[in-house]
């Protein structure tokens, strides 16, 4: 979902058109910073509706934008406005990737990888059947969790 309704930017749009107010004006009147005006002023006359954000883009989409752009001598917002992407820094931000990493950096997951072990210490099995190796892990966590639980008490 949007920061701003539907109906706001119509009436926006409406009061650019009719009223032929510019962007300047119309930030004034409503808080909204000019550069976002131009920029639902552009989508609507362009494809006669916004755009809404999207989270999420293949990497063979981000390769097709930044050749394209690179094919046709764009600006970021020139593309963004084209392919309906909400932001022009994304579009930046993904040919830094493309520079720094090249076309694996496109491709990969985003977000934090996790810092708790994938497979647990703890074997999921009866413990006469535990080898060595395991109950010596088992042994050695228990004791590190005891003289932890010890210094707290302390």
């Amino acid at each position: 979902m949007s920061k701003y309704s539907y109906e706001l930017k119509m009436q926006i749009i409406l009061e650019h058109k009719i009223k032929r107010y510019g962007s300047w004006i119309l930030e004034r009147k409503y808080g909204i910073h000019h550069s976002i005006i131009d920029q639902w002023i552009s989508q609507y006359e362009l494809n006669g509706k916004f755009t809404e954000p999207t989270r999420h883009f293949s990497g063979e989409f981000k390769l097709k934008v930044l050749n394209y752009q690179q094919e046709h001598n764009l600006s970021n917002s020139q593309v963004a406005l084209l392919f309906g992407i909400t932001s022009k820094g994304t579009i930046c931000a993904w040919r830094k990737k493309y520079i720094t990493g090249g076309t694996k950096a496109l491709f990969q997951k985003q977000g934090r990888r996790s810092k708790m072990p994938k497979k647990s210490l703890i074997p999921n099995k009866p413990r006469e059947e535990w080898t060595k190796d395991e109950e010596l892990a088992y042994l050695r966590m228990e004791n590190e969790y005891l003289k932890k639980y010890l210094a707290l008490v302390q």
